[in-house]
């Protein structure tokens, strides 16, 4: 592996601005995402410019994450699965709701550290897309290549 390179999912590989309602800061409404979170709405999100990006990414050089501050059910798996969204790893809350009280930054920054001291990651370059702007700058300061997605996104629609 060359480099880890880290993919956030909502407004960023995938446009699920439909149920995903945002603070002001970017940071996700917890509570009405959850009452928004079934089946139905999950399979109604559509793809974004940077999920082409992801899918093009050679597996054997990039070791390939997606860092999410949702807690993933089945029904976001079977969404992944079905748009070829496979990744080498996937980081998120747990379902038992133990990590919902922890914000969204320091949450992928511990999962993201933790990543990165497994030896076999020691080193390696880490590029990360997200699309929020505390998070964006939670991984700058701890040394983690961040780029706003939403910026990037918007230059793939115009190329």
């Amino acid at each position: 592996m060359k480099r880890i390179v880290v993919f956030d999912l909502d407004e960023t590989i995938i446009d699920s601005a439909h149920r995903t309602p945002n603070r002001e800061d970017g940071t996700l409404d917890l509570g009405k995402y959850l009452e928004l979170k079934n089946r139905k709405s999950i399979m109604q999100d559509s793809l974004l410019p940077l999920a082409d990006v992801f899918k093009s990414l050679d597996r054997k050089d990039n070791y390939i994450v997606i860092c999410t501050a949702r807690a993933m059910d089945q029904d976001d798996f079977d969404f992944l699965h079905l748009h070829g969204l496979m990744a080498h790893n996937v980081m998120c809350r747990p379902m038992d709701g133990s990590e919902n009280s922890i914000a969204d930054a320091d949450l992928k920054a511990r999962k993201i550290s933790r990543l990165r001291n497994l030896r076999q990651f020691r080193g390696l370059p880490v590029l990360m897309f997200d699309d929020a702007k505390p998070v964006i700058a939670k991984m700058r300061s701890i040394g983690v290549a961040c780029l706003n997605a939403i910026a990037v996104n918007r230059k793939l629609v115009e190329v």
